[in-house]
């Protein structure tokens, strides 16, 4: 195994210089590409579906579409033969090493795109399919950590998850997907360098995976550990610049929403930095594998022909015009990444002020989520609203739950609109969360308007769950009952609650909420603030927001960092589990000075 794992070694070295040119420029060119043509298909979808926006509400539509499905599919294609060209360049480069030859960075790419061409001409769809799904092994940490850039892909990932049940099912199927993508992994060498029917390749690595899947097995263990080595080392150095950079070079009172900011460029980098040493050292050590087990005929690297003919080439030499235009390349793509990062970089001169704080389910951080104990504990630590859930019983009762099953607050596994008011009063819903707060019930939502009326405002989303169609009617009647409506302000994900509520009583503020959010917002006109995920919020989102002369909400901010950056950026109204957090940050009180090791941390997401 030390000698595979040596001559591993010496594959990637022999042109390491060049080998590293290729893998950057590469993987950064087609990084970027692909995710300008994922949002332009998404954003071209959108309009052909006749949406301005894209949400949770209506992702299930927007997913099914033909348009959607069809463009995706190309990307997908696209993306495919971006993984072929590169596997085919390295292990066509690894040839010309085993044999002694240098490569430029050039070269490399006229391998892969020439690899490529011979390997589509020589056999059927169904092979390349086979040798496609080599792509999940090889890409693994490539596809986890680019994918949560993608909202659109987190969240289908996050559907994917609750959708697939139990659990362990959808990791054993994670499980069989990559075994066999392992086999595919060593049927690649035979595919791409050897000229015969990708069937006879893909049925003789999958052979060779058969007599030493032991040593396959055993070698990637230490490949990975090491490498997985190298790419936090990596992160480490990374984090550690960027961190001394903004020290020296920002204002105090932005220095942790750069680091933030500078963190994702970070995460991205790291990305492509690691997928690419995954994919480089792993198709290093398949074809150290198969070369070690067949004596093969080496071919002389043809010139690179696609810029040969050049006159201008011909006369400064091909050595030196590589290098010009390698260089010229990284060169473009740098400046390119320096302008994207600077234009994220708006910081405020100072914390928004004005941004109002809610605790979120009422208060949940102290005590039991809904429960009038929550609601003390908010109006007590000087919170401006409490965000409560209501939902609607078997009788007709409106009453504070998230969840449309009893079994997490209750224990009881039946679900809200199977139970009638008086049943649920027989219920603690105080115990899950503390002894002290056995016998605790579930409160109606007059009984909390009147406890809250002259103490706290409040955030009542009302909950939908396709057995409540007439819930808004009543929340409103409630409301205005109560005279509470200059007290509160009620939110949905059901767009057409808000619509109804608008129709009903248009002095009630609603506000919409959005799990993620694509397109424009401007035909959102039944909501008079926007409450969106965090992690959706930009700059870019609240100036728009603005511009139309609504707010935003962002949920749920419980970590420091992420509540100075909604600050920075200029939100409306922070939703948190940690209301005495915001205000801290939002007074100043946890310091002024931020010291070089804080900074280190939230760059490292520690």
């Amino acid at each position: 195994m030390k000698k595979i794992l040596g001559h591993t070694w010496k594959a990637v070295s022999y042109n390491l210089g060049n080998l590293l040119l290729f893998e950057i420029g590469y993987r950064i060119l087609t990084f970027f590409l692909a995710m300008q043509m994922i949002d332009h298909a998404i954003d071209f979808s959108l309009k052909r579906q006749g949406f301005s926006y894209l949400t949770a509400e209506n992702y299930g539509e927007f997913i099914k579409s033909p348009w959607t499905i069809v463009l995706f599919a190309g990307i997908l294609a696209l993306l495919l033969l971006f993984f072929l060209t590169e596997a085919a360049a390295l292990l066509w480069g690894f040839r010309h090493s085993a044999s002694k030859r240098k490569l430029y960075a050039s070269d490399f790419l006229v391998e892969g795109i020439k690899g490529v061409f011979y390997f589509l001409c020589q056999g059927k769809l169904a092979w390349i399919f086979w040798a496609v799904l080599a792509l999940p092994f090889l890409a693994a940490y490539f596809l986890i950590q680019e994918t949560s850039y993608v909202g659109l892909l987190e969240f289908t990932g996050r559907k994917i998850y609750e959708t697939v049940q139990p659990h362990g099912l959808l990791y054993a199927l994670i499980a069989v997907l990559l075994l066999i993508s392992l086999c595919s992994v060593s049927a690649l060498p035979y595919c791409f360098l050897e000229r015969e029917k990708n069937a006879r390749g893909l049925r003789r690595g999958l052979e060779l995976f058969r007599k030493h899947w032991r040593e396959i097995l055993k070698g990637f263990l230490i490949l990975y550990a090491v490498i997985a080595m190298i790419s936090a080392a990596f992160y480490l150095i990374a984090a550690l610049g960027v961190t001394g950079g903004v020290m020296l070079l920002k204002p105090e009172e932005g220095k942790i929403t750069s680091i933030l900011i500078y963190k994702e460029y970070i995460q991205i980098a790291m990305g492509v930095f690691a997928g690419g040493v995954q994919m480089t050292g792993s198709l290093a050590f398949v074809y150290t594998v198969y070369s070690r087990f067949r004596k093969e005929k080496t071919e002389e690297v043809p010139l690179c022909y696609l810029t040969r003919n050049y006159a201008w080439l011909s006369k400064i030499g091909r050595r030196k015009g590589a290098a010009f235009l390698t260089l010229l390349f990284i060169g473009a793509e740098g400046c390119y990444l320096g302008v994207m990062a600077a234009s994220h970089d708006t910081v405020l001169e100072s914390l928004n002020a004005d941004a109002q704080i809610t605790a979120h389910r009422g208060g949940a951080l102290r005590a039991p989520e809904n429960t009038l104990s929550a609601l003390s504990y908010t109006w007590e630590c000087g919170a401006d609203f409490a965000e409560i859930d209501v939902q609607e019983t078997k009788d007709g009762q409106l009453i504070l739950l998230h969840d449309d099953s009893l079994k997490r607050i209750t224990g009881l596994d039946k679900n809200v609109w199977e139970m009638t008011y008086e049943e649920i009063q027989d219920l603690d819903a105080g115990s899950s969360f503390g002894e002290e707060y056995q016998g605790e019930k579930i409160p109606t939502l007059e009984e909390v308007l009147n406890f809250c009326l002259g103490r706290l405002d409040l955030n009542i989303e009302i909950k939908y769950n396709g057995r409540n169609e007439g819930i808004v009617q009543r929340v409103v009647q409630v409301i205005l009952e109560n005279d509470f409506q200059d007290h509160c302000v009620v939110t949905s994900m059901n767009y057409q609650f808000l619509e109804q509520i608008k129709a009903t009583a248009p002095e009630i503020r609603t506000g919409y909420i959005m799990t993620m959010s694509y397109g424009s917002i401007s035909q959102v006109k039944a909501a008079d603030f926007f409450s969106i995920r965090y992690d959706y919020v930009t700059e870019k989102f609240v100036r728009e927001a603005h511009a139309l002369g609504k707010e935003v909400h962002a949920w749920t901010v419980n970590y420091r960092g992420n509540v100075k950056r909604m600050l920075d950026i200029g939100v409306d109204n922070i939703i948190t589990d940690d209301p005495a957090l915001v205000r801290k940050v939002q007074n100043q009180e946890s310091g002024t000075k931020t010291g070089f090791l804080e900074l280190l941390e939230y760059a490292l997401g520690i």
